[in-house]
């Protein structure tokens, strides 16, 4: 029988008034919920027997928990001085930023600008406090620049800056290549023009082909080098950009100056470093309150393309040709070649001068003087020129116009000293000459002195003559007759 039967004959037997007779039934539906109940309660009473059982025991067990417990609380006593001096201890530390750094590629072309992004918070996320803290940028390669807008402070070498956090809690600052010292933002933004250029008809971009090209010599890379040619001979801008990183890149020493092997790919990997700190003061005691950095790539192909630039003579080498062809024999051959070099370096810019030396040199190296002199000594004066220009380096027309003034120089004391030498041997030619004539005179005076003793010898047989001996005049006069011809023969 269960609690609800049992419940249900209860309440059909209650409601009783006096004097109501107790069926037979009833009674003994009584009894049945009485004896139900009893065995119900003789099971809870053994139930809760074993209840008191599993009592004792947990009992039991609570209270060695409790003895541990109190065992291993009762070294905490004093905890909260201890948190408390923690809390002192670590307030700094908690006073620190969680500084992030990140940017849109890991890998760049040089010409192109990465751009990284410092983001600083609280450690637990919340805003920065106020003043608004600093970051102090230093790079191991390459140039640094704050994008427009931050408050900083620049450094002349442009390899550290420090900026000050914007109210988001950022910092953000352009990496470029090395060889970018001083070249402006406008500048490197006609340059990097370049690069969204089309590479010929490879239909692809610049950028593109010199990222995935696996060396300089891959076909789509020189077509991107000559596209890249293109635009340098028209655009000044990307002239001016291209002779300053070279410039840089080399020391000045442009000519010979460009080491890298021009077959491989040359790459700089930057690495970053970013120091967080209250303010921006260095007489102020504040320690570094967050680190960050970062490794970006940067790919070099400029040199790689400036080498196939200026050894790309042929469309300026029929020019130079005819313009050496038609000054080949005239004194001032190199100062005239040096001045077209010049002129025309306004728009070819200084790689297009070099190419145009190169071609010049090639012109030179050409022309066949045979037996004429005056272009033997033109292709001597223009090689020797050319060859002290490239020893030196230098891009400039200088060395070659030097060489020009000191050859002519050279030129003139030599036809000096020629003329000083001919001078010198007419001088002696004529000393041997007055020798002779004094030689000669002197003969002549003995001559003269014999010639004289032969008159008075002659006046004296002369005088001696005897008019009244006929007969002794013949002989006298034959003697005077032989006399006169040994005279003749010592006058001739």
């Amino acid at each position: 029988m269960t609690l609800e039967q049992a419940k249900a004959i209860v309440d059909g037997l209650g409601g009783k008034a006096a004097g109501h007779l107790i069926r037979a039934e009833d009674w003994n539906a009584l009894v049945s919920v009485l004896g139900a109940y009893g065995a119900q309660i003789e099971a809870l009473d053994t139930g809760l027997q074993g209840v008191q059982a599993d009592v004792a025991a947990l009992a039991t067990e609570v209270q060695a928990a409790i003895a541990e417990l109190a065992a291993r609380v009762a070294p905490l006593e004093g905890l909260d001085e201890v948190v408390a001096r923690i809390d002192a201890e670590t307030a700094p530390l908690r006073e620190n930023y969680l500084l992030r750094v990140s940017t849109t590629n890991e890998h760049y072309l040089v010409g192109q600008v990465a751009e990284l992004v410092f983001t600083a918070t609280a450690l637990d996320g919340g805003p920065l406090p106020e003043p608004r803290p600093w970051l102090d940028i230093v790079t191991t390669w390459g140039r640094l620049r704050a994008v427009p807008g931050f408050i900083v402070r620049e450094n002349a070498e442009e390899n550290a800056l420090a900026v000050q956090f914007n109210n988001a809690g950022q910092v953000r600052v352009q990496l470029r290549s090395h060889f970018t010292k001083g070249i402006t933002a406008s500048t490197e933004a006609a340059f990097a023009g370049v690069l969204q250029a089309q590479a010929g008809n490879s239909g692809k971009t610049v950028m593109r082909v010199l990222q995935e090209a696996a060396s300089p010599q891959d076909p789509e890379a020189q077509m991107a080098f000559r596209s890249i040619s293109t635009m340098y001979e028209g655009n000044r801008s990307v002239r001016g950009f291209a002779d300053a990183y070279i410039d840089q890149y080399t020391g000045g020493r442009i000519i010979g100056g460009i080491s890298l092997n021009p077959g491989e790919w040359r790459h700089y990997r930057a690495t970053v470093m970013a120091f967080a700190k209250p303010d921006a003061v260095a007489t102020s005691p504040d320690p570094t309150r967050g680190v960050a950095t970062i490794q970006v790539n940067f790919r070099e192909w400029i040199p790689n393309w400036s080498f196939g630039h200026i050894d790309w003579v042929d469309p300026v080498l029929p020019d130079w040709s005819r313009l050496l062809d038609v000054h080949i024999r005239v004194p001032d051959l190199v100062h005239r070649m040096v001045s077209e070099l010049d002129k025309r370096a306004t728009d070819a810019g200084v790689l297009g001068r070099i190419r145009d030396m190169k071609a010049l040199e090639k012109a030179a190296n050409v022309i066949n003087p045979g037996n004429d002199t005056l272009m033997q000594h033109g292709k001597a004066m223009m090689q020797g020129a050319l060859q002290m220009q490239f020893a030196t380096g230098f891009a400039d027309t200088g060395v070659a116009a030097g060489y020009a003034r000191q050859a002519g120089v050279t030129q003139q004391v030599s036809q000096t000293a020629k003329a000083a030498q001919d001078t010198a041997l007419d001088a002696a030619t004529a000393k041997q000459a007055v020798t002779v004539l004094e030689n000669r005179v002197k003969a002549a005076e003995q001559t003269g002195k014999e010639i004289s003793a032969g008159l008075r010898s002659l006046g004296d047989g002369i005088n001696k003559i005897d008019v009244v001996q006929v007969a002794d005049l013949g002989s006298r006069l034959n003697a005077i007759n032989a006399s006169l011809s040994g005279l003749a023969s010592r006058i001739r």
